[in-house]
């Protein structure tokens, strides 16, 4: 009966693959062959959302084993090079996230206010689109909203087996239902896909070569690019290298394996002591002059939330899964210090209403209180991506038991973030569709030097992320960033934006050893 159910799951959903709130697409006719695909081109014509953009968009088969079978539409926007005399082609991109729309980031680059992707259009058609699972391509989806409040709210720092019980129902739900709601599709958003959609995007475009810029995952995916399509690769850029030889968090199941417990503060938990650091150096810090004092202070409040909820203006309430999503969320760039400080502050008072807005930003869960795709595909993508031979290998008994140890381990480094993130993370322990690529380096033997750049202080994409990378690519430089916070370009570097705008305009490769200081 479960092998029925799954079949069943796996061949719904085709009628809304095509979707975003409110505007139903049917699914397009699938074309016979891969050559197909690639004998596209784009038909262009003025954007709704704004005329100064082109729209168009093309079929992408679901299986590229069967292409015949089920195809889906990418939608694509175009802004047009500034200086068509001076032009040197497309610039592709994604802002990583996973789950991130690459195509509302070039809509986004005809606001003013934009300094960073605008200056590529002078020589460049910016072309933006979003991955397979995300936004406008046919968008993987998980639970409803009021459900996925309620998975949100979920305490996932459990102190008794029934809070156990209760965390991995909850994995177990959104698990299933993902694959309920987004049918067999869900077995074939994995970036490798991403990465021949991409190939026939470039062909779609009548471009010989690809140009690329990507962000966070969006390096990801320009890797995998790069390793399938080497002598396609034209001017590939990638800042804030996720390392695709790392797994998402699945943890260590191994019963013999000790876990090192370190006195260094984690990662995250470190950004935050020093942003209560940041605020006790001036005279006017509202939390205090004591970072130490602070620290456990905020511990203290996260205890408080959890054993006793606190108001939510929209109706919810806070409690410690949702505070610590809003911190999590502020860890990110040293731009949030402020809404950092004012929401802490707010929580201590008894209202919890900055702190929710920061974690909705983080899960993509806008004022209306719908939420995005960004999170369910966040998730679907990342499960994609790991050892098939480890795909539920374990009970859920073991995993809860395991999760359990594990938790211990990382709340002593990580006393704020730790032992939630150990139990708010496995979700792919629970996925119900099996990875499709295990977790590998990328050589990209053939391909043309690959530009790699990275903040010395990236809690989310560590240096040495991009130093291992760095050392697997076959021919890669990378510069290095003293900056703290994610994504080095346009954010205040002078050094950094001119090293990406002369490789993109120039075809300049820095030298190897490139070190940012301002």
């Amino acid at each position: 009966m479960a092998a029925a159910v799954l079949v069943a799951a796996l061949t719904a959903g085709c009628a809304g693959w095509n979707t975003v709130p409110g505007h139903p697409v049917a699914a397009p006719q699938p074309l016979p062959t891969v050559a197909d695909y690639y004998a596209q081109r784009v038909e262009w014509r003025p954007c709704p959302e704004n005329p100064e953009a082109d729209c168009g968009d093309i079929r992408i088969p679901v299986d590229y084993a069967d292409p015949g079978a089920q195809a889906i539409t990418m939608p694509l926007v175009r802004l047009r090079a500034t200086n068509p005399e001076r032009r040197l082609g497309a610039l592709t991109m994604n802002p990583g996230g996973p789950g991130e729309s690459g195509y509302q980031q070039v809509l986004d680059a005809l606001d003013p206010d934009d300094t960073g992707l605008r200056k590529f259009r002078v020589r460049y058609d910016l072309i933006g689109f979003d991955p397979r699972g995300v936004g406008r391509t046919a968008p993987v989806r998980c639970l409803d909203d009021p459900a996925t409040d309620a998975y949100y709210a979920t305490d996932f720092t459990p102190t008794s087996a029934d809070q156990l019980t209760k965390v991995a129902a909850a994995h177990r739900d959104y698990a299933a239902s993902c694959l309920r709601n987004t049918g067999r599709l869900l077995g074939f958003v994995g970036t490798e896909f991403v990465a021949k959609d991409m190939d026939l995007l470039r062909s779609a475009l009548g471009e010989p070569k690809l140009n690329y810029l990507g962000f966070s995952y969006g390096s990801r995916l320009g890797l995998y690019y790069a390793e399938e399509f080497p002598d396609r690769v034209g001017r590939m850029l990638l800042d804030s290298v996720d390392d695709p030889s790392s797994a998402p968090d699945r943890w260590e199941f191994d019963e013999t394996s000790t876990f090192p417990v370190s006195t260094r503060l984690a990662p995250r938990d470190q950004v935050v002591y020093d942003m209560l650091s940041t605020c006790a150096a001036r005279s006017d810090c509202p939390l205090g002059p004591d970072p130490d004092a602070a620290m456990t202070a905020l511990r203290a409040l996260i205890d408080k939330v959890d054993a006793t909820p606190i108001p939510v203006d929209d109706g919810r309430k806070l409690g410690s899964n949702l505070a610590l999503l809003g911190l999590f969320e502020t860890t990110y760039d040293t731009s949030y210090q402020k809404r950092f400080e004012q929401a802490i502050v707010a929580a201590q008072r008894g209202d919890g209403t900055p702190l929710a807005k920061l974690a909705d930003r983080y899960v993509g869960r806008g004022e209306n209180g719908r939420f995005s795709s960004s999170d369910p595909a966040f998730w679907a993508i990342q499960c994609a991506n790991d050892d098939p031979a480890r795909y539920r290998t374990k009970t859920e008994e073991q995993i809860m038991d395991a999760l359990s140890r594990v938790a211990e381990r990382y709340a002593v480094s990580g006393p704020l973030f730790g032992a939630n993130r150990v139990f708010s993370t496995p979700l792919c322990l629970f996925w119900q569709v099996p990875p499709s690529r295990a977790s590998t380096g990328v050589e990209a033997k053939g391909a043309p030097t690959i530009v790699l750049l990275n903040n010395t202080g990236d809690p989310a994409t560590p240096l040495a992320d991009a130093e291992h990378v760095a050392d697997t690519l076959a021919d890669a430089v990378l510069v290095v960033n003293e900056h703290d916070g994610h994504i080095a370009f346009d954010n205040g570097s002078e050094c950094v934006d001119g090293i990406v705008l002369g490789f993109f305009f120039d075809g300049e490769v820095p030298a190897r050893g490139t070190r940012c200081r301002n």
